[in-house]
This record gives C-alpha cells, sequence and structure tokens, in this order.
C-alpha cells in the first residue's frame, strides 16, 4: 500500500570521478512507496459527465477491488449533499468537482471516474487507493459497458489485474 511520503530524490550536478557520481545519486528506496490497489503516480480523474441526480439510486457492485459493498445506495439531499448507503454507513457527501464527492463530517472522497451515457454502469473508487468498483443498476449488466468501466480503472492507475467479480 502506498505509504504517503514522497520518494527521496537527489539531485546530481557535475562530479569528480564515477564513483563519487553513483554515490551521491541513490533512487527511491521501495520502503519509500508502495504500490497496492492503484498506483499513486497516475493521476486519478473524474468524469465531467456526472449529475448527481442522475447518479442518485440503487447500485449492485459487478468487480471489485479491496472492500467493497455489494450494493450500494446514493440520494442527493438539499444543498447538494450526497449521501451513501452502503453495508449498514451512511456518509454525506458534497461535490467539490464534477465526479468528485467529498466527506462532509470525514476525510472520505469518492471519485466517479466513469459513468455510460444512460447512468446504468459506472466505474467509482476511493480517492485514497483502498477500493474502486465497477458498479451497475441492473442485474446482468452489459459486457461493453463493463469492459469500458473496466479499462477506465486501469487508465486510472488501479491494478485490474486484481479486480474480482462479485457475485
Amino acid at each position: 500500500m502506498y505509504t504517503g511520503r514522497t520518494p527521496r530524490v537527489l539531485r546530481c550536478g557535475a562530479a569528480s570521478g564515477v564513483a563519487l557520481l553513483l554515490a551521491a545519486c541513490v533512487a527511491p528506496h521501495s520502503a519509500d512507496m508502495q504500490i497496492g490497489l492503484r498506483n499513486p503516480t497516475v493521476p486519478l480523474g473524474a468524469t465531467t459527465r456526472f449529475d448527481a441526480d442522475r447518479f442518485a439510486g440503487q447500485w449492485r457492485t459487478v468487480a471489485c477491488l479491496g472492500q467493497c459493498a455489494h450494493r450500494a445506495a446514493y440520494r442527493v439531499t438539499g444543498k447538494g449533499v450526497v449521501h451513501r448507503h452502503a453495508a449498514g454507513r451512511d456518509v454525506a457527501y458534497t461535490q467539490s468537482a464534477p465526479g468528485v464527492l467529498r466527506g462532509v463530517k470525514s476525510k472520505e472522497a469518492l471519485v466517479v471516474m466513469w459513468v455510460d451515457e444512460g447512468f446504468r454502469t459506472a466505474a467509482i473508487g476511493d480517492a485514497d487507493g483502498r477500493w474502486a468498483a465497477v458498479v451497475d443498476r441492473g442485474t446482468s449488466p452489459g459486457a461493453d459497458r463493463v469492459r469500458a468501466a473496466t479499462e477506465i480503472l486501469d487508465f486510472n492507475g488501479w491494478d485490474v489485474s486484481k479486480l474480482r467479480v462479485m457475485k
């Protein structure tokens, strides 16, 4: 898992002797950064197509990275607050940018990376890289939409080789 520490980088200038140059230029230690479910060096992008009112409703997890709820419900309340109810928890979020939901009383942040035009299938994940999921409204999602959501997760740095299908 990503440790949150910035890898140490040393700038190397002209030095006399190859040994001195090699001693001054040290690659970051692998302990400084570990790749878990998501590569933190890849930018995480949200969809500009996101619309909280259209996103509201019931979603079923089709495929998951990390700890995902089998189902989640989203509802929009007054003043644009989006509530996510999943696994017995209700968390309130505000939309800080299209597709970016930040916790009202927590540091949690969700990113909706992709949603199809009909708001039937989406790729969503935790901004900290703890989990991501392909979610769908129905019981038998279109293979093309699941494939598109999976490609978006991959594009955003998620390790889709660890993606597991939910039953």
